[in-house]
């Protein structure tokens, strides 16, 4: 299940994280060398996952990560 990102027209700086049409999560840069990224979904020991990368393309990889780990968790599989 990867994750599509699509880019807020307002402030270009976050993108929205999709599963399909579903919103999971978010990255955003606050600053040169600073992305934030969230997933908005309960880990299973509790809280949601987060954190900080210094590139774009390390938070996507990072959110997508948790996502995944999320998924097996639930149990789910990708639908063909």
């Amino acid at each position: 299940m990867s994750l599509t990102f699509k880019r807020n027209k307002t402030t270009g700086t976050l993108q929205a994280a999709y599963a399909g049409s579903v919103r999971v999560g978010y990255v955003e840069s606050s600053a040169t060398d600073r992305w934030l990224w969230s997933l908005n979904t309960i880990q299973p020991q509790g809280g949601r996952a987060s954190g900080i990368a210094e590139t774009e393309e390390t938070a996507k990889a990072v959110l997508t990560k948790a996502w995944l780990v999320w998924v097996s968790a639930a149990g789910l599989k990708e639908q063909p």
